[in-house]
């Protein structure tokens, strides 16, 4: 029983992804100075918005630069039509730096209609941590970008995060092939799957899923962003799982207690803040910004 239940979960998990459809704002072209006083794009915003002095340069530079698989091109000309694609990226990250442009070459040579790829930017702020002015993040787990989603039919089919497991363009075939692909980041992945809820999990479940899971994180990085994209969406009890279930994964990375820590402060619970920043001290014994931290809190 238990068996089919897992099961039934994990198919009305997938069910619900499938049915993530793309965004239907409209074009702002919306250029702000961010709180390290960068001017970034944010929102939905056209291609030619990357022609502008701030970023032409790096978008060109990495779109003339890149050399794609010409055969696998040619694949993929026959079989764009009715395929969407949905860019999340920041003008402020060096991933979405190199990776939109060589995607945009690959879908320019692809022949797919420039009317089908939809660029979405979002913002790099603590408050709106990979967040767009527009909200078309909700409910699509963007939680390191770029992520390219691909949609047919206005549902989703796959998608590619922050780097391709081969090529941008062979990546790309195997989902419009809808062949078995699994992106990046396989830990996040899991963890949506098992846990959406406001609702502080015991460490004994966070723990179990750690050591069920440890072998899929990339590094401790991985569910650490994650953790701040929740934090930025207000979903705290989600954050602490996330930070707490990364302390358990790596037990002697200080920087998963320091996020843990900021996290407790956030929501005011000081004496898990403490906590957490002496944890810090016990790795780092030098780390005098957390002494400091630690100071105040006291105060």
């Amino acid at each position: 029983m238990k068996q089919l239940l897992y099961i039934a979960a994990i198919a009305l998990f997938t069910s619900c992804s499938n049915r993530i459809t793309p965004s239907t704002t409209p074009i702002v072209n919306t250029e702000v100075l961010n709180n390290q006083n960068q001017p970034i794009l944010l929102g939905h915003c056209s291609l030619d918005a990357l022609q502008q002095k701030t970023y032409v340069d790096w978008y060109n530079k990495n779109y003339t630069s890149y050399q794609f698989d010409s055969s696998v091109i040619l694949q993929l000309q026959t079989k764009m039509n009715n395929y969407t694609i949905e860019i999340f990226l920041g003008t402020w990250c060096g991933d979405s730096k190199r990776e939109v442009p060589r995607m945009m070459k690959v879908l320019q040579a692809a022949q797919i209609d420039t009317g089908n790829i939809r660029l979405i930017f979002v913002s790099n702020n603590s408050n709106a941590y990979k967040q767009s002015p527009q909200q078309e993040q909700l409910n699509k787990f963007i939680h390191r970008v770029p992520t390219f989603i691909v949609y047919k039919n206005n549902k989703e089919v796959n998608r590619i995060v922050e780097l391709p497991v081969e090529t941008l363009e062979k990546d790309l075939l195997q989902i419009v092939n809808q062949q078995p692909y699994s992106s990046n980041y396989k830990a996040a992945k899991q963890w949506y799957s098992f846990n959406q809820k406001n609702k502080i999990l015991s460490d004994t479940t966070l723990k179990l899923w750690a050591n069920k899971h440890k072998h899929l994180c990339k590094n401790a990085a991985e569910l650490n962003a994650l953790g701040y994209v929740l934090l930025a969406e207000k979903k705290f009890t989600q954050a602490l799982n996330v930070f707490t279930v990364n302390s358990f994964i790596y037990p002697q990375n200080a920087n998963v207690y320091d996020s843990l820590a900021e996290a407790y402060e956030l929501i005011g619970n000081k004496v898990k803040a403490i906590e957490n920043y002496k944890k810090v001290l016990a790795i780092t014994p030098n780390n005098e910004a957390v002494k400091n931290k630690i100071n105040q809190l006291q105060q």
